[in-house]
């Protein structure tokens, strides 16, 4: 009781997709009823001719199956497989309807998902003690009131229904016979229909609360929430790792980015900051890498295997680098100090092209 009081924080995204995954969702079983009511409800004209058709056919057909005074045993199997197909014929529409309709309502209710958890065995359900507390549950006392509640309901639109057509039901053996099929037919279609829509709005409703409560249920400790956050981050040396690596791909990514450099400013060793600028293209210098120390060492070794400009300038380099990131334009207020590198850069290319 006292852990069931801690749970006071909702459930983490991986504490509900973990749930998902074991098939644990909320849904209601008075959803999926209804809702395959309703829809036979609609469709119970076509049914009812359908199911009207065969069974007369069928009667027909048996009616002129001649039956001597013994049958034999190849007789006897034909009798008998016709008399499954037909069976078949009649029922097995409903059948798959009725199957389309449960998959159709649970995908409306919670999605599309595949888990074959529910359907493993649990020893503890066959646990009768435990099996004698689901009985007098709470969940199970409120489960008994929600099908005494339908009967009710059920019974009560059946009952005035009935009611309102008393006196044609009374007169309905003046009608003929062949008005008799299509008057009860009605009753039962319209009887039907509002019957389906009431537990569709009793299934939805039942539907909120089974969410609700799947949600309480799913409930954490703040303790739980911590655990799990230590359980994702994973063990202290494989985070080191897995930042070791990240740090190297950093590195790699901004060596590559080097290569676009049009200048290198250094302070001389300590700091490196790589600028590419092309006039009339980029509308200000782009810093494409920076680094201290050995990452430094590293730009600058870079610089010269590519052969792009480097300028020592300890001011510059030291009032950049906490100011920059890689692939942000430098600071307006340094544009003259740039202005000024790029164009000894310009210079110096001009000169090698002359010599």
């Amino acid at each position: 009781m006292q852990d069931k009081h801690s749970k006071t924080e909702e459930a983490t995204p991986k504490k509900v997709s973990d749930s998902k995954k074991k098939g644990q969702v909320p849904k209601s079983a008075d959803f999926n009823s209804a809702f395959s009511s309703l829809v036979f409800a609609m469709l119970i004209g076509s049914l009812g001719q359908y199911l009207f058709s065969r069974s007369l056919e069928t009667l027909r057909a048996s009616l002129r199956t001649g039956f001597g005074a013994s049958l034999s045993v190849g007789e006897t199997r034909r009798v008998l497989l016709q008399s499954v197909s037909r069976f078949l014929i009649i029922f097995l529409p409903f059948g798959l309807l009725a199957v389309v309709l449960g998959i159709v309502s649970n995908l409306i209710q919670v999605g599309f998902i595949f888990s074959g958890e529910p359907i493993k065995p649990d020893f503890k359900k066959l646990n009768p003690l435990e099996g004698f507390k689901n009985i007098f549950s709470t969940k199970s006392l409120f489960n008994m009131a929600k099908s005494v509640l339908k009967l009710v309901i059920v019974s009560w639109i059946t009952y005035q229904g009935l009611m309102d057509i008393s006196v044609q039901i009374t007169n309905s053996g003046r009608m003929g016979i062949e008005n008799l099929y299509p008057f009860f037919f009605d009753i039962i279609r319209t009887l039907s229909l509002s019957i389906a829509k009431i537990m569709i709005i009793l299934g939805i409703v039942d539907f909120i609360v089974q969410k609700r409560e799947f949600k309480k249920n799913l409930r954490m400790t703040k303790e739980e929430i911590k655990t799990e956050y230590k359980q994702m981050e994973g063990d202290p040396k494989i985070k080191s790792l897995r930042q070791q690596k990240q740090r190297e791909m950093s590195r790699r990514r901004t060596l590559q980015n080097v290569e676009q450099a049009s200048v290198i400013i250094t302070n001389p060793t300590h700091i490196a900051i790589a600028l590419k600028y092309e006039l009339g293209k980029d509308q200000a210098p782009i810093v494409v890498g920076k680094g201290v120390d050995y990452m430094a060492q590293k730009i600058r070794e870079k610089a010269k295997e590519k052969g792009i400009p480097i300028i020592e300038n300890k001011p510059l380099a030291r009032a950049m680098y906490p100011k920059v990131e890689e692939g942000s334009f430098v600071p307006v207020e340094l544009y003259q100090a740039i202005a000024e590198i790029l164009a000894l850069v310009y210079q110096m290319e001009k000169n090698k092209k002359v010599f």
